[in-house]
C-alpha cells in the first residue's frame, strides 16, 4: 500500500527527512510545507507554496492534510510542535511524528524540562531558575558551583544558551538575555546552570510514548569557528557515528536518561510520539543531559538517516500507532557520515542573501550528499544563497578520517561570491583525538623508511671507502661533503673535469641475478672513462643509490663494486647518497647514478683537434662486452622472446659454466690503468671517446669540422656476444652501430706514426684513418665489412634481422638565460665543460657532496610542477657542501624516467639550472635516460653533484675549537625542504587529503605547500665565510635525520646542544604533520628541520656580528648553544619548549585566520614586505592581506597588489569634507570586507579620534625610528643631526597621539660614519620588512595586545 506523507519545514533537517522518506516503497507521495528547492528535485516530493497552505494555520493543515488523504505528517521544527501542530493534527485523527503541546515543553521550557529532569531522577546540572537578573546574577556570583550556563528558558532557534568564561561574562549573558529581552518572551524567563566539563554529544531516539530506541550517537559542532571558536550557531557540522560515548555510557543513556523520560512522560499523563532527543555531556561521573529537543536536530539528522538502513516511514508510523517495538531497527555498520555546513557571510548575527553558489554537484550519489538549509534558485536557475546555513556537504566512508576529509574537500569546492562562504574544517576532530590515544602515532620508519638502517650502511661502508683513499683525501664518510686537497697531487695548473653517469637498466640483470657487485664496478667504469676523455685523472668519486626498500648487505655489495673500481683505478671514493623512496620504486628496485672528479693539467686538454693530420689512426680498444648500453629494450625484448638467462651461455665463457645472466652483466672495461700513464705524458694521443652512446655517434664526436672517416672491420672481430644479441632478437647491423659498443669500448686518435697501440695498449685495432672532408661524400663516418663479421657472429643463432633498438640516453642542451657560467668555467674543443680553480685559492680543497630530492617527487609528478624539485636538488647539495665552508662551483644531474616527455624533462632541467643560478653554480651536465624496466611512465627521479672549493684553512667544522658556550643561530627553513616526504605520504593517505585540497594550515592547496623549494643557503652564507675571521666554527645543514641527527655531524662525542623551540618559528606544515599522523615529538625532531633549515655555531663575541649580516635578511636568530655532554648515553641535541611550541602551532590552526587590510599611499615596500611574509606558511603568520586602501590614485603600492590578487581601493581624501567623514568612509570599506586588523605602510595621513577609537587594538604603524626617540617627520635627518650610534624602525599600536602608542616590535639599524640621509634609510627599510611581518605574526596570533592602560601586552 502506498501513502502520502506532508513533512513541515524547509531547512536541511527536512531535506534530509523527505530524503529518506522517498526510498520507502511505501511512500508514493511526499508534500513539504513549505519545502525548498533541493526538495522539490526530489523522487516523489512536491512543494506546496503559503498560497496552497499556510504553515501556521494548523486547523487548515489538518483539513488540507485529510482532503489529501495524508497518511502521517512530520514535523520539522520545534516551533509548530510548541505551539500545539501535533494537538490539532491528533484531535482530526490525522497521524503526527511529533508531540502535543505538552510533549513539547521538553525542549519549548527550559525550566519544565529541569524541573521535570530532578522529578524523574535523570542525571543534570545543577541549576536554579529566575526572572529577576539581579537575583540572577547574586546567585551567579555566590553560587556552591561554576554557575556559568545561561539558558533562555524558551525556545531561541538553537542560540539562546551561553556557556560563559567567568562570572562577570555571566552576569552580561543574563543582562543580555534577560534584562533586555534578546531572545524575545523565549528568555523572560532564564536557567542558570552548573557548567559541566567533557564532550558534548547527541543522542536521539525514536519513541512511540511507551518504547524508545536509540538512534546511533552523533556529535554537533555549535561554534562558528575551527577549534569552537567565536559565537555561538545553530550548528556547523556533524558526524555520526561519534565514537566520544563507549557503549556502557550509551546503555546508561538507555536506561538512565532515554527510559526514564519516557516513563516520567507516562506517568504525567503525557502523549509523547516522535523524537526524543538528549543533548549530554560526557562528565568524569558519568553522562548528564544538558537539555532535551522534541524533535530531529539540525545538522545531526542529516548524518544519522544516511546511516539508517530500516525504512523511515515504517519506524514514523510504528511511533505514531505505539508499534516501535515490534519492527527492526537497523543501521549500517563499520560507516561513518560527516557533515560540513556552509554558512553565509555574516552569519549568525546577520545572513548575506543572494550570493550565487558555485561547484555544487550535479546530483546526491551513495557517498556524498549535499542537503539544503537555505538555497534559492533565481530565474537564470542559478543557486543563490537564501539564509545563514546555506546547506550542509555529507561525505560517507568507512574511515571517519576520510569521510571528514572528503566532506571538507566537498565544502571547500563548493563557493558563494561575494564574501563568501564560511565553514570549519575541523569538524570530527575530536574524535580524532580519541582515536589517536589507540592509534599508533604514524613514523617514518611506518612510512617505508629506514633511518637506522641507512646509518647501519653507512657503518658498513666506511671500510670500503677507506680502502679507496689515496694523497689528497681529507676525512672519511659521514659528513656533509667529501673532500680532496689538490696539493697534495703534483699538478701546477690544474683543471677540474667532472662526469655523471648511469648503469640503465643494467642494473634490473643485476638485481635479478645478485650480480650486485658488477654493476657497482660498472658505475665506476663509466664515469671514470668519461673523465679520461678530456685527458683527466679521475680522483674522487661520489654515488647516489635510489631504492624502494634498503636492503643493507645488498646496497653494501653495490658499493663494494664501486670501491673495487676506485682502487683500480686509484680514485678515491668519497661519499654517497642512499635513498629509501617507497612511493617511486617498488622494494627491490633500484636505480644508480655515479659522478667522478678528474683532473688535468691545462696544457694536456684533450680533445687536441688542432693537432689532427690526415692519415692520423682511429684506434679501437676492445671493450670487455655490451657494457651498460641499451639494457632496457634487450631485457625486454628477452623476455617477450622467453630467454631464460639462467641458462649456460651459447658464447664466450659457457665453457667456465657461465650463464647468460653472468656474461651480460660482465663489467664495462675500465681503461685507467692503460691509458692514463699516456694522456699525462701528453705526446701521443690527441683524442679519446668512451663508447657509451653507440660506436657510430661516439666516433662522430672525434671528428672536428673538415675530417672524416671510414672503419674497416675487416681484421676487427665482432665479439660473439654481439651476434648472439643479434641473431636472438633480430637486430639490424645498423642498430648495433648506432646503439653499442660493437666489441670496441674506447677510440683513440694517434699520429700515424705511431706505435703506442701496437707496444702498449693489448687489444688495440687500427679502425680506420682520419680523411679530409670531401664535399658531398655522405656520412661523415662510413662503415665496411662489419655486416659481414657480425653475419659470421650471428648465423648460429638466426642470424640478423631488421629490428631497430631505441636511443635510451637522452640529451637536454643547457638554458644560457637560465644560467650563465662562471669565469673559471670553459669549454674544450669538444663543448665540454671544465673549471679552472680560482685564483683566490691558494690551498684550494675540492668539495663534493651528492643528494636527491626524496618522494617530494612524487608530489611534483602528481600535481604536474615540476619546475621547482629541481631547484630542491641543488639546494639538498650545495647546502651540504657549504656546511664544509665550501664556495659552490658547479653543479651535474642525474635524471632517469619511466617514458621520455621532452617537455616534462625541460621543466625539470630548468629548475635545476635556475638552482644552479641561485647557488652561483656553473651547470655542467646532466645525465638523462629513459628506463621502462626501472620506472613507470610517470614517475621520475634525480640526482645531483654538487663540487664547491674552500681554503684549506677555511674548512669548516672547526671541531676541536667548538665548547661550551658557544651560540647556535638558526636560519629558518622555508618548510618541509625536501626530507621526509615518505611520512608525508603516509599522513596524507590516512587523513584522506590530496594534493589539490586546501591546506588545512594556509590558503594553499597541500601540493603548493609541500612543493615549495628547500631554500638555498649560498647567497646568505657566501659572503660572511669569504671572510677570514667570520667567527662561524660549524654550520649544520638540517636534513635527513632533521635536528636529532645532523647537528651531532659537527659535534664531538662530549658536546651536546641546546635549543629553544620558542626562539625559532616552527611552520604550520609540521604541526599538521604532527597532529593529522599523530607523530611524536621525538620523531618530528628526528624527520623534519622543523623550522631551521641551517644552524651555525658561532664564538660568543661573534654573535652581534654574524647576526648583524643575517638578521633582517635572513630571519636569523639565536636559538641555542653548545653545552657539555657529560653523560654519554644521553642525546647530543635537547630541544626545550617544544612541546609547547608544538601546541601553540596546533592550536593556531584551528583559529579563522585573520584579515588585514593595509593602507598605503605610495611605493609600498613594506605592503610587498607584508604580501610575501603572509603567503609563505613557514613564517607562520596565521593572517592574509585581504584589502588595500590608497588615499592616492596610480601609486606603486597598488600595483603590488595587483600584481598579488589582493582586492584595492582608491579612496581619495580629497573628495570628502573633513577627515572623520573620510575615515567613516575607511570603515564603512573595512568593515565590509571583514578587516580583523589594519597595518598603516606608509599612508600620509592623520587619522581622526573616532577611527581610532574604533580600531583600537587592531591599528598598527611602522615608524622609521627606535620611539620614543624621533616621533613625526624626517627621523633620519634628526638621528643623524643629533650624532645618534643607532637607528632603526617600530611598530606600534595606534593611537591619538602622533606616534605614541605601545610599541610591539622594533629593529635597530647601526648608523655608519658615511651615512646620509638616503643610505640610512635604505638600510632601515630592510629593517622594516624583518619588523613589520614579525609584529603582525604576534598580532595574528594573538601574543601581542595592547592593555586597557594602552601598553602593549
Amino acid at each position: 500500500m502506498s501513502h502520502r506523507v506532508l513533512v513541515i519545514g524547509s531547512g536541511g533537517r527536512e531535506h534530509a527527512i523527505c530524503w529518506k522518506l522517498s526510498q520507502s516503497p511505501k511512500v508514493a507521495k511526499i508534500y513539504a510545507l513549505p519545502g525548498s528547492h533541493g526538495i522539490q528535485l526530489l523522487d516523489k516530493c512536491q512543494n506546496l507554496d503559503a498560497k496552497t497552505l499556510d504553515p501556521k494555520d494548523f486547523e487548515a493543515i489538518a483539513e488540507w492534510s485529510k482532503e489529501n488523504q495524508i497518511a502521517l505528517v512530520v514535523v520539522g521544527p520545534e516551533d509548530p510542535l510548541a505551539l500545539g501542530l501535533g494537538d490539532v493534527l491528533q484531535s482530526a485523527g490525522i497521524a503526527c511524528f511529533g508531540p502535543g503541546k505538552q510533549g513539547a515543553q521538553i525542549e519549548a521550557d527550559k525550566k519544565w524540562a529541569k524541573d521535570f529532569m530532578l522529578r524523574h531522577g535523570i542525571p543534570t546540572a545543577r541549576y536554579e531558575s529566575f526572572t529577576d537578573t539581579e537575583k540572577a546574577k547574586a546567585f551567579i556570583r555566590s553560587a556552591p558551583y561554576p554557575a556559568l550556563v545561561v539558558k533562555a528558558a524558551g525556545l531561541a532557534a538553537g542560540k539562546g544558551v551561553v556557556v560563559a568564561a567567568n562570572a562577570e561574562e555571566a552576569c552580561q549573558a543574563v543582562d543580555e538575555i534577560l534584562g533586555q529581552l534578546k531572545y524575545g518572551q523565549a528568555g523572560a524567563t532564564l536557567v542558570v546552570e552548573e557548567l559541566l566539563e567533557g564532550e558534548e554529544v547527541s543522542v536521539l531516539a525514536f519513541t512511540d510514548g511507551k518504547s524508545v530506541r536509540a538512534m546511533l550517537p552523533a556529535q554537533d559542532h555549535k561554534r562558528l569557528g575551527n577549534g569552537d571558536s567565536g559565537p555561538n550557531t545553530g550548528g556547523m557540522g556533524a558526524y555520526c557515528p561519534c565514537p566520544l560515548i563507549s557503549q556502557p555510557a550509551l546503555e546508561l543513556v538507555q536506561k538512565a536518561v532515554l527510559e526514564r523520560a519516557v516513563q516520567g512522560l507516562i506517568k504525567e499523563r503525557i502523549t509523547y510520539q516522535g523524537v526524543l532527543y538528549a543533548g549530554l555531556m560526557l562528565t568524569r561521573d558519568g553522562p548528564r543531559v544538558l537539555e532535551f529537543n522534541c524533535r530531529f536536530g539540525d545538522p545531526e539528522t542529516q548524518v544519522i538517516l544516511p546511516l539508517l538502513e530500516s525504512d523511515l516511514f515504517e519506524v514514523m508510523q510504528a511511533c505514531c500507532t505505539a508499534q516501535l517495538d515490534a519492527i527492526p531497527l537497523q543501521w549500517r555498520n563499520g560507516v561513518s557520515a560527516v557533515g560540513v555546513v556552509l554558512a553565509s557571510a555574516g552569519y549568525p548575527e546577520t545572513s548575506t542573501k543572494g550570493c550565487i553558489i558555485s561547484g555544487l554537484p550535479a546530483a546526491n550519489t551513495p557517498t556524498q550528499l549535499v542537503f539544503h538549509s537555505g538555497l534559492a534558485v533565481n530565474p537564470q536557475k542559478e543557486a543563490l544563497t537564501n539564509g545563514g546555513r546555506v546547506l550542509i556537504a555529507i561525505a560517507l566512508d568507512t574511515s571517519l578520517k576520510e569521510a571528514a576529509a572528503k566532506a571538507t574537500k566537498l565544502a571547500g569546492s563548493i563557493t558563494f561570491s561575494g564574501s563568501g562562504a564560511q565553514y570549519r574544517t575541523d569538524i570530527a576532530q575530536k574524535a580524532f583525538k580519541i582515536a589517536s590515544a589507540s592509534t599508533a602515532g604514524l613514523s617514518y620508519k611506518d612510512s617505508g623508511v629506514d633511518i637506522d638502517a641507512g646509518d647501519a650502511l653507512v657503518q658498513r661502508i666506511k671500510p670500503l671507502s677507506r680502502g679507496t683513499q689515496r694523497p689528497g683525501v681529507l676525512g672519511g664518510l659521514g659528513g656533509f661533503g667529501g673532500l680532496f686537497r689538490l696539493k697534495d697531487l703534483s699538478y701546477k695548473e690544474p683543471v677540474i673535469a667532472e662526469a655523471t653517469q648511469g648503469v640503465g637498466a643494467k642494473i634490473q640483470l643485476a638485481l635479478e641475478h645478485e650480480l650486485y657487485e658488477n654493476v657497482g664496478y660498472d658505475l665506476f667504469a663509466l664515469a671514470a672513462n668519461d673523465v679520461l676523455e678530456v685527458g683527466a685523472e679521475p680522483v674522487a668519486f661520489l654515488d647516489y643509490i635510489a631504492c624502494g626498500k634498503l636492503h643493507v648487505p645488498l646496497a653494501a655489495q653495490l658499493v663494494k663494486g664501486m670501491a673495487d673500481g676506485c682502487r683500480d683505478a686509484r680514485c678515491a671514493l668519497v661519499g654517497g647518497e642512499t635513498a629509501e623512496m617507497p612511493s617511486l620504486y617498488a622494494p627491490g628496485q633500484h636505480d644508480m647514478a655515479g659522478y667522478c672528479v678528474g683532473i688535468v693539467e691545462q696544457s694536456r686538454i684533450l680533445p687536441r683537434f688542432d693537432l689532427y693530420q690526415p692519415g692520423d689512426l682511429i684506434i679501437g680498444l676492445p671493450s670487455s662486452g655490451l657494457h651498460c648500453a641499451g639494457f632496457n629494450e634487450i631485457l625486454t625484448q628477452m623476455a617477450a622472446s622467453k630467454v631464460n638467462l639462467r641458462e649456460r651461455s651459447p658464447v664466450d665463457g659457457g665453457e667456465d659454466g657461465l650463464t647468460l645472466a653472468h656474461v651480460l652483466a660482465t663489467p664495462t672495461q675500465l681503461y685507467v690503468q692503460q691509458l692514463l700513464p699516456h694522456l699525462q705524458k701528453g705526446d701521443e694521443i690527441k683524442s679519446v671517446a668512451h663508447v657509451t652512446h653507440g660506436l657510430l655517434n661516439d666516433v662522430l664526436r672525434l671528428l672536428p669540422e673538415g675530417f672524416e672517416t671510414t672503419l674497416d672491420f675487416g681484421a676487427v672481430p665482432v665479439p660473439k656476444i654481439f651476434g648472439w644479441l643479434a641473431g636472438k632478437l633480430k637486430l639490424s647491423a645498423q642498430t648495433l652501430l648506432e646503439r653499442h659498443n660493437c666489441g670496441i669500448g674506447m677510440v683513440l686518435i694517434l699520429p700515424q706514426s705511431s706505435q703506442l697501440w701496437r707496444t702498449s695498449l693489448p687489444g688495440a685495432k687500427v679502425l680506420g684513418v682520419l680523411q679530409q672532408r670531401t664535399k658531398d661524400s655522405g656520412s661523415l663516418v662510413k662503415v665496411r665489412n662489419f655486416v659481414e663479421q657480425l653475419e659470421k657472429v650471428a648465423s648460429p643463432f638466426g642470424g640478423l634481422g631488421v629490428r631497430q633498438l631505441p636511443e635510451e640516453l637522452k640529451k637536454l642542451p643547457a638554458n644560457p638565460n637560465v644560467t650563465a657560467p662562471r669565469e673559471e668555467c670553459f669549454e674544450n674543443a669538444a663543448g665540454r665543460q671544465l673549471t679552472r680553480i680560482p685564483t683566490q685559492y691558494k690551498d684550494p680543497i675540492l668539495i663534493l657532496g651528492t643528494d636527491g630530492v626524496g618522494t617530494k617527487l612524487k608530489i611534483a609528478q602528481q600535481t604536474n610542477r615540476n619546475t621547482s624539485v629541481g631547484v630542491d636538488l641543488v639546494a639538498m647539495c650545495v647546502n651540504d657542501i657549504l656546511c664544509n665552508g665550501a664556495e659552490p662551483i658547479s653543479f651535474s644531474s642525474y635524471y632517469a624516467c619511466g617514458r621520455w616527455q621532452e617537455q616534462l624533462a625541460k621543466e625539470v632541467h630548468s629548475g635545476v639550472q635556475e638552482g644552479a643560478r641561485q647557488a652561483n653554480s656553473s651547470f655542467v651536465d646532466s645525465h638523462s635516460a629513459a628506463l621502462p624496466l626501472l620506472y613507470e611512465p610517470q614517475v621520475y627521479d634525480l640526482a645531483g653533484f654538487a663540487l664547491g672549493i674552500a681554503e684549506h684553512s677555511g674548512i669548516l667544522p672547526l671541531l676541536e675549537e667548538i665548547q661550551p658556550g658557544d651560540v647556535l643561530i638558526g636560519l629558518p627553513s622555508s618548510g618541509v625542504h625536501s626530507n621526509g616526504f615518505s611520512l608525508v605520504h603516509a599522513v596524507l593517505k590516512r587523513v584522506g587529503l590530496g594534493l589539490h585540497d586546501k591546506a588545512p594550515f594556509s590558503e594553499k592547496t597541500l601540493g603548493e605547500e609541500l612543493l615549495v623549494p628547500t631554500k638555498i643557503y649560498v647567497q646568505a652564507l657566501s659572503t660572511l665565510l669569504s671572510r677570514g675571521n667570520h667567527g662561524i666554527k660549524a654550520l649544520a645543514h638540517i636534513t635527513g635525520g632533521g635536528l636529532s641527527e645532523n647537528i651531532p655531524r659537527v659535534l664531538r662525542k662530549d658536546l651536546a646542544v641546546r635549543l629553544d623551540a620558542n626562539k625559532f618559528q616552527l611552520p604550520p606544515v609540521f604541526a599538521w604533520l604532527a597532529a593529522a599522523g599523530n607523530i611524536s615529538s621525538t620523531e618530528l625532531q628526528r624527520t623534519y628541520n622543523c623550522g631551521l633549515g641551517m644552524v651555525l655555531v658561532v664564538a660568543p663575541t661573534e654573535v652581534e656580528s654574524v647576526l648583524k649580516e643575517l638578521r633582517y635578511p635572513q630571519r636569523a636568530a639565536v636559538v641555542g648553544e653548545v653545552v657539555a655532554r657529560k653523560d654519554p648515553k644521553k642525546p647530543q641535541v635537547v630541544v626545550q619548549n617544544f612541546e609547547a611550541s608544538l601546541a601553540r602551532a596546533q592550536k593556531m590552526l584551528s583559529q579563522r585566520r585573520k584579515r588585514v587590510a593595509v593602507l598605503i599611499s605610495g611605493t609600498g615596500s613594506n605592503l610587498q614586505a607584508l604580501i610575501d611574509a603572509t603567503r609563505d606558511s613557514a613564517q607562520g603568520i596565521h593572517a592574509d592581506i585581504v584589502l588595500v586602501i590608497s588615499n592616492k590614485p596610480g601609486v606603486l603600492g597598488l600595483e603590488r597588489a595587483t600584481q598579488a590578487g589582493v582586492p584595492s581601493l582608491v579612496i581619495s581624501h580629497k573628495d570628502f569634507a573633513s577627515r572623520e567623514v573620510y575615515d567613516a568612509e575607511l570603515t564603512r570599506n573595512l568593515k565590509a570586507a571583514r578587516v580583523d586588523l589594519i597595518c598603516l605602510a606608509g599612508f600620509m595621513r592623520v587619522l581622526s579620534a573616532p577611527f581610532v577609537r574604533e580600531w583600537g587594538g587592531r591599528l598598527v604603524n611602522i615608524h622609521p625610528s627606535l620611539l620614543p626617540k624621533y616621533p613625526g617627520l624626517h627621523v633620519q635627518k634628526q638621528a643623524l643631526e643629533a650624532g645618534e650610534k643607532e637607528s632603526g624602525c617600530t611598530v606600534h599600536f595606534v593611537d591619538e597621539g602622533v606616534d605614541t602608542g605601545a610599541i610591539i616590535v622594533q629593529a635597530a639599524v647601526p648608523i655608519l660614519p658615511d651615512d646620509d640621509e638616503d643610505s640610512l634609510t635604505q638600510r632601515i627599510h630592510k629593517a622594516e620588512h624583518w619588523a613589520f611581518p614579525r609584529a603582525l605574526a604576534l598580532l595574528a596570533n594573538g601574543t601581542a595586545l595592547i592593555s586597557p592602560q594602552g601598553s602593549s601586552q
